[in-house]
């Protein structure tokens, strides 16, 4: 068990957050935000160029064989600057299915993929079907045309390709569908976090290809893993940077004659902000440094609902220490919230979470 970041992985996070610092301020994060798309294109093929789309990927499909620490790192530094441009869709999700799944055309789909060229989204999970991954309706028919529908699908809008999860007999697959298939059917929307998302309904739908028949539930079962661990790491940069916002904030606004930060019964309340941080972050360092799987997977359920319940606590308390410029649209620490409260939820809920802690 090792807790030492590599210098190769600090050597990323400081890149990011220089980056982050330099070139993608609030003003440019809304910009991207308000767009059509949701997302700043330009920015996305600037993070191909930069290595940045490669992290997770095998050296011999272009990655640079990074592991789920090198992610970490990525969402940390990414939930410090709440960045919108959908790496949890297209590289954890829709990328980590590729890398995983015995499918021969993987390699082709990888490449561009980390090239920036195309996006490939995830689509699992399904309305009123709860967060079991296997308990789903969509499926492949005896002609091999795919019938159901898909719910909160990330990135939806942008995508160029769904990594649709599916039943096909008395087993599980995976179909890859085109975004001009015919007989699919998207719905896209904005969620208030800024990020994009889309329902799918699949009518007679002809896949370009089905593949993993074998083990598709174990498959996405360690892909979703390794996403909560990524949105808890995104969930703890928001978290601290929060907290960072908070007490420069409350130095400089004045009461009574003195600054907030000097009234103790509001240094009680930003403590509690830096504790919760902290033993959040301890426990991410735990589930990083465990190598058993089935441990790792029980950490991973235990640390979903502490971030869940710590990043609310922590947004909730930044917007009313910044009293109403905390609600502004101007103001990023509103948006911290915003973006705080919904990785609550994607992939369950903190109940949901604790429940599989306990049975593990």
């Amino acid at each position: 068990m090792n807790l030492n970041y590599t210098e190769e992985q600090e050597l990323l996070r400081d890149s990011i957050s220089k980056f982050c610092s330099s070139d993608y301020d609030f003003e440019t994060r809304m910009k991207a935000v308000n767009s059509e798309s949701g997302q700043d294109k330009e920015l996305w093929k600037m993070f191909a160029e930069l290595g940045w789309l490669a992290v997770p990927f095998a050296e011999e499909f272009g990655g640079f064989g990074g592991d789920e620490v090198d992610l970490s790192v990525v969402f940390e530094e990414f939930g410090k600057a709440i960045v919108v441009e959908p790496y949890l869709a297209n590289i954890v999700l829709g990328g980590g299915v590729l890398r995983r799944a015995d499918f021969a055309e993987s390699a082709s789909y990888i490449e561009k993929l980390v090239s920036g060229e195309v996006q490939i989204s995830l689509a699992n999970y399904e309305s009123q079907k709860g967060y079991v991954l296997g308990n789903i309706d969509t499926e492949l028919n005896g002609e091999g045309l795919l019938n159901g529908s898909k719910s909160t699908v990330l990135n939806a809008p942008n995508a160029d390709h769904f990594i649709v999860f599916t039943k096909k007999g008395d087993g599980y697959s995976f179909a890859l569908v085109d975004k001009n298939a015919e007989g699919l059917t998207l719905s896209g929307y904005k969620t208030y976090d800024g990020f994009t998302s889309g329902d799918l309904v699949f009518s007679n739908c002809k896949p370009v290809a089905v593949f993993e028949e074998n083990n598709a539930l174990e498959v996405l079962e360690e892909v979703i893993r390794e996403a909560i661990v990524c949105i808890c790491s995104e969930a703890i940069g928001a978290m601290e940077k929060s907290y960072f916002l908070t007490v420069e904030y409350t130095k400089q606004r004045e009461q009574f004659g003195s600054s907030l930060s000097k009234f103790q019964v509001l240094q009680h309340r930003m403590v509690d902000m830096f504790m919760e941080t902290e033993y959040a972050k301890s426990f991410l360092l735990k589930v990083l440094a465990t190598d058993d799987k089935d441990e790792k997977a029980k950490l991973t359920y235990g640390l979903k609902n502490q971030v869940a319940r710590a990043g609310k606590l922590i947004g909730e308390e930044a917007v009313q220490l910044h009293g109403g410029m905390g609600v502004t649209q101007e103001m990023s620490i509103g948006h911290y919230l915003k973006r705080l409260v919904p990785i609550a939820n994607v992939f369950g809920s903190a109940d949901f979470y604790l429940k599989k802690y306990s049975e593990s």
